[in-house]
């Protein structure tokens, strides 16, 4: 199967097919991902603010549905993780001083 590659594209307030695609180096900020039981390729992507729309059939016996799942599940607390650093490095540059009134020889 072929899939459709989207390389350094970012994807805002969209609804997103994933499967059957690639993504490289893309973005997707406040997008609806839709992920069904097919093929995809997620590489080198980030994830802001996005709601995920998994339909995925869970084969009893079948261990590799159970890994791909957990792979997904993986990517997306990372994504979750991604966002709550970058919101604590805002909040830190915001609290931080300017830096006027200092004086130019203290260390």
């Amino acid at each position: 199967m072929l899939l459709t590659k989207h390389e350094k594209v970012t994807f805002k307030n969209q609804t997103v097919y994933i499967s059957g695609q690639a993504f490289l180096n893309c973005s997707f900020v406040d997008c609806t991902l839709v992920l069904r039981e097919t093929i995809y390729f997620l590489q080198d992507c980030t994830f802001d603010r996005c709601n995920w729309h998994v339909d995925w059939v869970l084969m009893w016996g079948s261990p590799e549905s159970i890994v791909q799942l957990k792979a997904l599940v993986d990517r997306i607390e990372q994504a979750q993780v991604q966002l709550q650093e970058q919101l604590k490095q805002q909040e830190a540059q915001a609290a931080a001083p300017s830096g006027e009134g200092k004086s130019p020889f203290a260390q």
